[in-house]
C-alpha cells in the first residue's frame, strides 16, 4: 500500500517516531510511506490528503477506480502493529537480528542479497527461468518463497524474495539458508 501523507502541523513537530523515518520539521508535505509489506500486508490501501487531490485520485486513479478500501480488520491489525513497535524495541530488535542472520548466512554462502538491512530480502539471481526454479525447489523442500521477474522487476534482475518475520526462529532462518545451498548448487548458483 502506498501511503500519500499529508503532513500539516502548526507546531512542526517530528513525525520520525511515528514512522522510524528521517522526516522532521515538516508542514504541509507531500511524503511516501509504503506500508504494503510491513504493516497490512493483506489489501487494499487509502488515501489522505487535501479534498480536490482525493477527488482528482477517485476520478482519475486506476488502481483507485478498480480497487477495494481496506478490510476494518486489516486497519486494525496494522493499527495495533505500530502500536506494539512504539510501545517497545524488542520486536525491532528481534527482527534486525533475524534479517542479518540471513542475510549474513546467504553471502557467506555465495549468494547475493539485494537492499540493505530490510527484513525482504531478493535473493538475486537475474534469470527468470532460474528464480521461477529455485522458487519451486524451495518449496519442495518447505520453504515457502516468490520469484520474481519482468515486469514486475527490471530485465534480468529476477530474484527470489525472501521475507522474514518476527515469527521466524532461528531454526526457521538456518533451516532456509540451508534449502537455498542445496537447491543453489543443483542450479549452478553457488559451488
Amino acid at each position: 500500500m502506498i501511503i500519500f501523507l499529508y503532513l500539516n502541523y502548526p507546531k512542526k513537530k517530528n513525525i520520525s517516531p511515528l514512522f522510524n523515518v528521517g522526516v522532521k520539521n515538516t508542514q504541509g508535505s507531500y511524503h511516501n510511506f509504503h506500508s504494503g509489506k510491513a504493516l497490512e500486508g493483506a489489501a487494499g490501501g487509502y488515501t489522505v490528503g487535501p479534498k480536490p487531490l482525493i477527488e482528482l485520485l477517485r476520478q482519475r486513479s486506476r488502481p483507485y477506480l478498480f480497487s477495494n478500501s481496506l478490510p476494518p480488520p486489516v486497519v486494525a491489525c496494522a493499527t495495533r502493529a505500530v502500536e506494539l513497535l512504539m510501545a517497545s524495541s524488542v520486536i525491532a530488535q528481534s527482527m534486525t537480528s533475524k534479517t542479518m542472520r540471513f542475510r549474513d548466512k546467504m553471502t557467506n554462502a555465495g549468494f547475493t542479497i539485494g537492499g540493505s538491512a530490510h527484513p525482504i530480502c531478493p535473493v538475486m539471481l537475474g534469470d527468470a527461468r532460474l528464480a521461477s526454479l529455485m522458487a519451486d525447489d524451495m518449496l519442495k523442500l518447505g520453504v515457502y518463497v516468490i520469484g520474481f521477474s519482468y515486469p514486475v522487476v527490471p530485465k534480468g534482475k529476477a530474484r527470489i524474495r525472501v521475507q522474514i518475520s518476527a515469527a521466524h526462529t532461528d531454526e526457521d532462518i538456518d533451516y532456509c539458508v540451508e534449502a537455498f545451498i542445496n537447491t543453489g548448487r543443483k542450479h549452478g548458483v553457488i559451488a
